[in-house]
């Protein structure tokens, strides 16, 4: 009995898999600033989605929902400028706000925004008022930057607590330049370090010391944009005239992913926990949203979203294999007028795959309706 019951849920497990790698729903995210440019940066698990929208007068920090609709998140400075850049499955949020600062400069606070969209400002650990948050794991530290004003300009990579405390993770590159982009479960993070020449992509532990991943490129120039939670991380690296999307291992190794468009200049951006990927590649005429496997197989998304997107890019990528991006809508050649949009791709199981679904289904309430007349007999 067992053995009829772990068929069926094989069948399952398989109809299951293949919808990862099936077609999508393109849902467009609402323009809540109503001017026309809006930036998707992120997605949770539940398909929360993060990002901003441009307003009349700067841009305001959004939550989306799975349907398109946005939710201006409170702006905490009062400046009428904040920008969502992650959110975690608790619906936590970290991004910035700009504040006044001085006379006639303009700082800027990292900002945890709560489930229920309450904003609460970060310790800023420069004490110059200009910090931005960009990454937050599911315990709720927090990745960013903080830096400081001219004329001693650095620029440190920050992991905050949960509480809001802040901590400086090492200068590898020691050039006083270092900047965080994301974080995993287990505390490991993720970004970039100044060098003398160029500049380092960099794995610093939950502790805050700073490893330098494989310069793929061999220009001296590469740079990380997101780790899952086995460790692996992505982004790119600088080439002659151009530059390759990159995934490193867990021990720094980095290997360049296929470029689609065929021109040299690909990037990635997110990496979920079974090792998807999304990013950029340029194409002969723009530039395409691209899907890689685990194995580095790239997939162009422009046939997904269409025509109506003649330039678009992959920002992040959910463990349901839900990816969220923004590009050049509905734009009309030669026309100089368009509108940059945000977009959200669900995948959908084709007929085949929801047909394997129903008889692994079947299979399994069959099996327990021979269990139950198995036991009638046996009590009769």
């Amino acid at each position: 009995m067992f053995l009829k019951y772990a068929s069926a849920l094989a069948i399952v497990s398989v109809a299951v898999g293949e919808a990862s790698a099936a077609n999508y729903k393109v849902t467009v995210l609402q323009d809540v600033g109503g001017q026309g440019y809006s930036y998707a940066t992120g997605i949770n698990d539940s398909r929360q989605i993060v990002g901003s929208s441009d307003t009349a007068h700067g841009a305001d920090a959004v939550l989306w929902s799975s349907t398109g609709t946005g939710t201006v998140l409170k702006d905490v400075g009062g400046q009428g400028s904040s920008f969502a850049g992650g959110i975690n499955d608790s619906g936590q949020i970290v991004g910035s706000s700009y504040t006044a600062h001085g006379a006639d400069a303009v700082g800027a606070d990292a900002v945890l925004w709560s489930s229920t969209e309450t904003g609460t400002v970060l310790k800023d650990v420069s004490g110059q008022g200009l910090s931005f948050a960009a990454g937050i794991n599911d315990s709720g530290q927090i990745v960013g930057t903080s830096l400081s004003e001219d004329p001693a300009f650095t620029l440190d990579a920050v992991l905050w607590s949960s509480t809001g405390t802040g901590t400086v993770l090492q200068d590898v590159g020691g050039q006083g330049y270092s900047l965080a982009t994301g974080i995993n479960d287990s505390g490991q993070i993720v970004g970039y370090s100044q060098t003398g020449d160029g500049g380092d992509a960099v794995l610093w532990s939950s502790t805050g010391t700073g490893t330098v991943l494989q310069d793929v490129g061999g220009q001296g120039n590469s740079y990380a944009t997101g780790i899952n939670d086995s460790g692996q991380i992505v982004g790119y690296s600088q080439t002659g005239d151009g530059r390759d999307a990159v995934l490193w291992s867990s021990t720094g190794t980095g290997t360049a992913l296929q470029d689609v468009g065929g021109q040299g200049y690909s990037y990635a951006s997110g990496i979920n926990d079974s090792g998807q990927i999304v990013g950029y590649s340029q194409t002969e005429d723009g530039g395409d949203a691209v899907l890689w496997s685990s194995t580095g197989v790239g997939t162009n998304l422009g046939g997904v979203l269409g025509s109506d997107w003649p330039i678009a890019q992959a920002t992040a990528i959910n463990d349901r294999g839900d990816i969220v991006g923004y590009g050049i809508y509905l734009y009309d050649y030669p026309s100089t007028d368009y509108t940059i949009t945000s977009f959200l791709l669900t995948p959908v199981p084709e007929p085949s795959t929801w047909a394997m679904m129903l008889a692994g289904f079947a299979g399994l309430g069959f099996a327990g309706a021979r269990a139950r007349r198995s036991k009638r007999l046996v009590a009769a």
